[in-house]
């Protein structure tokens, strides 16, 4: 068993090498910090619900994060936020299958929080995958530490449109999304909310064997398709 998971292991590593660029894309620990930055994080509507905030993130003085507001707080109706620039890629490529991050609510309510990938960019049309249990974030005014698991036991599909197995869908990841929603969003829901998000952290937990045999078919399909993105 040992020799024919090193096997394939190598056989998955080979596949991704000939794909070219994937490594200039999502890295296993990268991290934003929004030090002086957004970090490529934008609401699509010229970045207005999104605000640096120079100190008081988990860290305190000092330490500064990105506060995203919506509805009476500002900004547009719904509570969301994305990236496709340094959060695009080939996530099983990069042992990423977790994103942790600082979160801090400061209005009244509770807020459910998600992740949401897809493959492509575009409006609420364009499918994805979201959590299926969001993070509920207290009312509390203090910063905590949320994690979604990137595997089918977490995410769902959502949107209009026929989408791969999740599996292919990490393998070229063109949009990663923080929403507020009931249920699993692509845009979120419309709702009065601020909060500040700090620390945004690509991590690894163990995989079963598995799972390593279910992505490399996977991982050979898509891989020209992460090459073409990541250089574009």
């Amino acid at each position: 068993m040992p020799h024919r998971r090193s096997a394939i292991v190598m056989l998955t590593a080979s596949l991704l090498f000939t794909s070219g660029r994937v490594a200039e894309c999502v890295t296993l620990n990268q991290v934003d910090l929004f030090q002086g930055s957004k970090d490529n994080w934008t609401d699509g509507h010229g970045g207005t619900d999104g605000t640096l905030v120079g100190t008081g993130g988990p860290n305190g003085a000092g330490d500064s994060y990105l506060q995203i507001s919506s509805g009476t707080f500002g900004g547009e109706p719904r509570l969301v936020t994305f990236n496709e620039a340094q959060w695009t890629g080939n996530y099983i490529a990069a042992g990423v299958n977790e994103i942790s991050m600082s979160l801090k609510n400061f209005g009244p309510s509770t807020l459910p929080i998600r992740i949401t990938i897809r493959d492509a960019a575009g409006g609420q049309t364009v499918g994805g995958y979201s959590s299926k249990n969001p993070f509920m974030l207290p009312a509390d005014g203090q910063w905590h530490t949320a994690q979604f698991l990137l595997d089918a036991a977490d995410m769902t599909p959502v949107g209009f449109s026929a989408l791969p197995p999740l599996a292919t869908e990490l393998t070229a990841v063109q949009d990663l999304r923080l929403v507020s929603a009931g249920q699993p969003s692509i845009i979120g829901d419309a709702i009065n909310a601020r909060i500040g998000v700090d620390d945004i952290r690509a991590a690894s937990v163990p995989e079963p064997a598995a799972y390593i045999l279910l992505t490399v078919g996977g991982a050979a399909i898509a891989a020209w398709r992460v090459a073409r993105r990541c250089a574009s």
